[in-house]
């Protein structure tokens, strides 16, 4: 029988920091094409990944976690597709909310990866998942 992994700690660690993420003023209109605030919907993948995550706590669960996440990965591909239509001021406002949040991701992913049992699971959707949110972080040159 498999002792289960804890990970609270993590959990609790990403939930605390990406929540911390959407706290700021509202955003502004150049973070918006057709309509959709792009801050917004890297909240809502912020959120999304910190519920699932939260859901872990064997690798059964682990396991269980993995659909989620790559769908996750996927939304953050159609982000990063769309995120080069919008201005440079849009841009640099939603580099600021990604910013805000590598710190919690980085050491969220850094704890899985130390985790041999959760590295092998979640590892594959996670490290790729940090890249994207690097990649969104990086504003472009005022």
């Amino acid at each position: 029988m498999r002792k289960p992994v804890l990970v609270l700690p993590l959990i609790l660690m990403l939930m605390a920091g990406l929540l911390a993420a959407g706290c700021s003023s509202g955003p502004s209109e150049e973070v918006k094409l057709g309509g959709i605030d792009t801050t917004e919907m890297l909240q809502g993948l912020l959120d999304r990944t910190a519920r699932t995550l939260g859901t872990v706590y064997d690798i059964q669960s682990a396991e269980a976690a993995v659909a989620p996440l790559k769908a996750i990965n996927d939304d953050y591909d159609d982000l990063l597709y769309h995120v080069d239509k919008l201005s440079p001021k849009g841009r640099q406002e939603l580099a600021k909310k990604a910013q805000n949040a590598m710190p919690s991701m980085s050491q969220a992913v850094g704890r899985i990866n130390q985790i041999e049992a959760l590295a092998g699971i979640l590892g594959p959707q996670m490290n790729p998942m940090l890249e994207k949110l690097a990649q969104l972080a990086t504003a472009p040159e005022a």
